[in-house]
């Protein structure tokens, strides 16, 4: 499986979900699928910086094409080793309406409930989802 990984994997790329062109100063023709896994709540600050960072990178995403999105709810902390990270809060209703005003239509989405040590992090769920862009 490694090897397979390292013959499809071209580039690794900085992303910055803050920018318009979130690969500047590269410009890439649109994607199939993007994935976002444990990103944006990282990344971004308040609400309406993360509704912000999905609508820019939605513009790496073909029509048709797919975002697949991982995102923690109700989390405000988690740790990496002895370091205490902030992580933007977020409920069930405001990932959806963000991701639906970033121009995408859900097509699947799951919830799943956390049940790992609560020093780590105080997240409550998980939120798995797959949409279609416009």
């Amino acid at each position: 499986k490694e090897e397979k990984v390292r013959r499809t994997v071209k580039r690794v790329l900085k992303c910055d979900v803050t920018q318009p062109n979130p690969l500047a100063p590269l410009s890439l023709p649109p994607a199939d699928c993007l994935l976002s896994a444990l990103c944006l709540e990282g990344a971004c600050k308040d609400l309406p910086a993360y509704r912000a960072a999905l609508k820019n990178i939605s513009s790496l995403v073909k029509p048709g094409g797919r975002l697949v999105l991982l995102a923690i709810l109700e989390e405000t902390f988690y740790m990496v080793g002895q370091r205490q990270f902030s992580c933007l809060y977020l409920d069930r209703e405001s990932v959806e309406e963000s991701v639906k005003e970033a121009g995408f239509d859900i097509e699947w989405l799951e919830m799943s409930q956390l049940c790992f040590p609560g020093t780590l992090y105080d997240a409550k769920e998980a939120c798995v989802l797959v949409a279609r862009k416009h």
